[in-house]
């Protein structure tokens, strides 16, 4: 009998990527388990940044309203059942374990047909799919994974409305190195008569999307700038409205500090007046009010932060925020950071090295084998001037950014997802060992 620490590991050793550039293989697998991908109502998102928070303003919103609700997203930060949930609830280890089964029995099938095995990713979409479709969801929210157009998501034949979020350079090793390239992947999910929801701040990924969007026939809401005007600020909250024919619900109030995330709300509500005109503006702003999404400047104790701001325009948006922040309260912070190699790190630390009141920095290697050495980390940030801490965990950065900080000092964790994980594992460990 299959355990799910069995199956856990089982998938985790599955490669990442498969040759294999297209969606039959998965397809057939698929109509094997009865084609459950076809019983949803859903909603695909794409985008470089904010697909996450997206995902989650919608689920919460969703949620309010009593839909059933799934959402499949990625990477997961310390369980992979993370990438599962279902009414806002990440599924059991047993909820989890007899979806894996029922996938593996129709995988172990199609394979011996001929088939081919999935990659880690398209076997987890199949594992989601299959616990959705046992749960009995009515909505279904899927972020992608990479890009878009040969996403294992994009096999998803109608959905019911396409997210496009902030599109801007990232992982171009894979999807092309300017933005253009990058946009036509993204809006490679746009499907033939289905609107599109994106964010257009950039007039050359406005462009691609509205292309693509024509070809398809597909109806285009975009959102910029100029349509969100913020109320309020605090420390722990935004207020703000949508100035454009979309208005309908006047003060919104979301639970994050980072003015992008009023970006991510917008196009959620967008896209939801889309499908269910009807739902209330009591709903929208309660939703809205409770979205949650971990590893975004989360607060993990007093004056300590986790940001997964993990490529050059997160970075820029973390360092905008940062130093609005000292301005305002004369605080010194400590910044520790961790990254992959595939990232523009050595740009990404440039925008760090510009924080202003930094008391000094941490480094420390991913767990990952494409972790950028802790040398060269130490070496690029003491070009700065100030201090630089290396390390050769991120347990032991961040216990000693805990011991070395004020009270009054910040301390920021941000960059690699990989490195939000091993954090709040580290503070997960503290918590059992206590």
């Amino acid at each position: 009998m299959t355990t799910y620490e069995e199956a856990v590991k089982y998938l985790l050793d599955i490669p990442k990527f498969t040759k294999n550039k297209n969606n039959d293989n998965l397809r057939r697998i698929l109509n094997d388990m009865g084609n459950p991908d076809r019983d949803f109502k859903v909603i695909h998102v794409a985008g470089t940044n904010g697909k996450g928070s997206t995902c989650a303003f919608l689920n919460s919103v969703l949620c309010v309203a009593k839909y059933k609700v799934g959402m499949f997203t990625s990477p997961h930060l310390v369980k992979v059942n993370e990438r599962i949930c279902i009414n806002g609830r990440q599924i059991s280890d047993e909820e989890f374990l007899q979806a894996f089964i029922l996938t593996k029995n129709v995988v172990e099938k199609v394979i011996c047909d001929g088939g081919e095995h999935p990659s880690f990713f398209e076997y987890m979409f199949l594992v989601a799919m299959a616990a959705f479709a046992e749960a009995g969801v009515e909505y279904v929210i899927l972020e992608t994974g990479l890009g878009g157009r040969l996403d294992a998501t994009n096999i998803i034949e109608k959905p019911v409305v396409c997210i496009i979020t902030s599109v801007s350079m990232d992982h171009m090793e894979i999807l092309g190195d300017t933005v253009q390239q990058i946009a036509m992947e993204k809006a490679g999910i746009i499907k033939a008569g289905v609107p599109v929801v994106y964010w257009g701040q950039d007039k050359d990924v406005h462009k691609v999307i509205e292309k693509r969007a024509g070809k398809c026939a597909s109806k285009t809401i975009c959102i910029s700038k100029k349509d969100i005007k913020k109320l309020n600020k605090t420390n722990n909250a935004i207020d703000f409205c949508l100035i454009n024919s979309y208005d309908r619900y006047g003060c919104l109030t979301i639970p994050f500090v980072m003015d992008y995330q009023m970006c991510n709300a917008s196009l959620a509500l967008t896209a939801l007046q889309e499908i269910l005109p009807e739902l209330s503006e009591s709903v929208i702003k309660e939703g809205l009010q409770r979205a949650i999404w971990p590893g975004r400047m989360e607060q993990i104790a007093d004056k300590v932060f986790l940001d997964g701001a993990h490529n050059y325009d997160g970075v820029l948006q973390f360092r905008d925020y940062v130093n609005e922040l000292v301005s305002r309260e004369n605080a010194g912070v400590y910044i520790l950071f961790s990254v992959v190699k595939e990232k523009e790190y050595h740009q990404m630390m440039n925008l760090i090295g510009q924080i202003q009141g930094c008391q000094g920095f941490l480094v420390a290697p991913v767990a990952n084998a494409r972790a950028v050495a802790v040398d060269e980390l130490k070496a690029d940030l003491e070009k700065t001037g100030k201090k630089v801490y290396a390390f050769n965990s991120l347990a032991d950065a961040y216990r000693y950014g805990l011991e070395i900080k004020k009270d009054s000092d910040y301390l920021f964790c941000v960059g690699s997802l990989y490195m939000v994980g091993e954090i709040k594992e580290a503070c997960n460990q503290e918590v059992r060992h206590d």
